[in-house]
């Protein structure tokens, strides 16, 4: 791992937004990453300059296009909240960024609808620019784990997938974003989705019913490579507790990801005769694998902005920048995934 300061070059980026997600993911993360923070874009001045003040920006502007052409930045990175005309600004940002000639990574949401989703792979593909979307779940370490075992053949082929993540369901159908319920189902779906999407694969059908109380639902799904699985959007939950556990059955081996950082790999094996092995211990070659990060040293691995996977996505987007390695994760047409998810659900007669 190169850090910024060690990077032979860097790329001259702008950062769009004082978001809550951008104090304390985004920003703290790009000295991480081969990237020099020339500008810093907010409608509030003061935030504005509150922010650059904390983060290293160079200079501050309230006006997108001033910025764009006098900071002149070769990458964009967008941390906003808030919508413009049922579309989270996001989608109008990079849109905007992309036709000025900058690479642009956002937050998610990327967009409110498959549509404008497409519209901007149109854009990405005209003007010859790196897009991305911080799907942190993509770059998740517990998840990128759990997607190399599955692909190795002591595993075998994957047959079912089971995530549970609190995601609260609208009870309606259409898409309006003033409902509060439809603001976090748009914003929190990434997480469930991209999670199936980097370990098992593209999804090839999804329906989905609604709770009849507590907000959730659950889903039933078909992947592109045959695997079924189940989403439980279990909204009624605890708040105290965990929000998330995966698990991805094989053929004779399993593994299991509980609050996205703790991985148990079941491997094949046989616990002995029924009714009469003494001990519970198995070989230790069959003996299940288990990771879970430890907390005591100073160490980059048990930063929460890396446990969750938000600096590794930042860093893989600015390699693609610089054509170290393509964008593999995060990519528009994986949103265009999570959105389509997203727009079945909102579909009362998909249900």
């Amino acid at each position: 791992m190169t850090f910024g300061y060690e990077a032979e070059s860097r790329v001259r980026i702008a950062f769009l937004g004082t978001s809550g997600h951008a104090f304390r993911n985004f920003l703290p993360s790009l000295p991480y990453a081969a990237v020099d923070l020339v500008a810093l874009w907010d409608p509030d001045p003061a935030r504005a300059k509150a922010f650059a003040e904390q983060f290293g920006a160079t200079h501050t502007y309230r006006d997108l296009g001033q910025l764009l052409t006098e900071a002149a930045p070769e990458a964009v990175l967008i941390g906003v909240d808030g919508f413009l005309d049922d579309e989270p600004l996001n989608a109008s940002l990079m849109a905007r960024c992309l036709e000025a000639g900058c690479h642009v990574w956002t937050d998610k949401p990327l967009a409110a609808t498959t549509s404008t989703a497409r519209d901007l792979i149109g854009v990405r593909d005209r003007v010859g620019k790196v897009a991305g979307v911080g799907i942190k779940t993509m770059y998740n370490p517990a998840h990128l784990k759990a997607r190399e075992i599955i692909r190795q053949p002591v595993f075998g082929r994957p047959t079912t997938f089971t995530s549970r993540y609190p995601l609260h369901i609208p009870d309606r159908p259409g898409l309006p974003l003033s409902d509060p319920v439809v603001r976090s189902c748009l914003g929190h779906i990434w997480h469930p989705i991209g999670t199936a999407l980097v370990t098992v694969g593209s999804i090839a059908d999804f329906r989905h019913r609604v709770a009849p109380a507590g907000g959730g639902g659950v889903a039933d799904v078909r992947f592109a490579d045959g695997t079924v699985g189940t989403f439980h959007f279990s909204a009624g939950q605890a708040g105290t507790g965990p929000l998330e556990r995966v698990e991805i059955v094989g053929e004779g081996s399993n593994i299991m990801i509980d609050n996205a950082c703790r991985l148990t790999w079941y491997r094949p094996g046989s616990p002995g005769e029924y009714g009469s092995t003494p001990s519970y211990l198995t070989d230790d070659i069959s003996a299940p694998l288990f990771w879970e990060p430890e907390m005591s040293l100073g160490q980059v691995y048990n930063s929460n902005n890396f446990v969750q996977g938000y600096a590794q996505s930042i860093m893989a987007f600015i390699d693609a920048v610089q054509g170290i390695r393509p964008l593999r994760f995060g990519t528009l047409e994986q949103a265009l995934e999570v959105l389509q998810a997203f727009e079945t659900i909102l579909d009362r007669e998909s249900a």
